[in-house]
């Protein structure tokens, strides 16, 4: 696998959300604000959903490449459904076994995909492409914090003072997962439609 240690200029912003979301604490900012933050997250997720979709349809990706990013945006639609709870926020009054079946339609494609052979040669490609390896570390931190407040886990007490604030932390924390997230699958994306165009030339 092709690592690249490069440390981005937009990774300083990422590193400073993830040590600036406890101040939130100390600061007393309305815990009410949540609310906000998942509605920017459910448009953030969607907006990521149809760029990378578009990207993989209208550039010159072909074959595999344009397999695999198909593939990334289905990947995206997950994230996004469980975001909302497979629709629960979105839709709440509708049967239960309703939201279960777009679960399990949505990671049922994710693995559907994966017996296209495409989609196979494109995943083994990909790490043949230069890996953000910072911006990666960032975006797991971010996942690992939010899910340590969620769950209450030992070392979320030193993240966690009040525990007014754990839902709006545990928000506050995806945040940088998603933006660290999007700026691999955004790199790795953008480098393979310049080797296309490049090929095309």
């Amino acid at each position: 696998m092709n690592l690249d240690w490069h440390w981005y200029k937009h990774s300083f912003v990422w590193l400073a959300m993830i040590l600036a979301i406890p101040l939130t604490q100390p600061l007393h900012i309305d815990p009410g604000m949540v609310e906000w933050v998942e509605y920017g997250q459910t448009v953030f997720l969607l907006c990521c959903f149809i760029f990378t979709l578009v990207c993989a349809l209208a550039t010159d990706l072909k074959g595999s490449k344009r397999a695999f990013w198909l593939w990334a945006a289905l990947w995206w639609l997950v994230l996004l459904g469980r975001d909302q709870n497979w629709g629960r926020q979105l839709i709440p009054d509708y049967p239960r076994v309703l939201y279960h079946i777009i679960g399990g339609v949505l990671i049922g494609g994710l693995i559907v995909m994966l017996f296209w052979p495409q989609v196979r040669q494109g995943i083994k490609s990909c790490f043949k492409q230069p890996f953000p390896v910072w911006d990666f570390v960032l975006a797991a931190a971010g996942f690992l914090l939010a899910d340590a407040v969620e769950r209450q886990r030992w070392f979320a007490q030193f993240v966690l003072y009040n525990p007014l604030y754990d839902d709006l932390l545990e928000e506050l924390y995806e945040v940088p997962f998603m933006l660290a997230l999007f700026s691999v699958s955004l790199c790795l994306q953008l480098r393979d439609v310049a080797q296309a165009r490049e090929t095309k030339m």
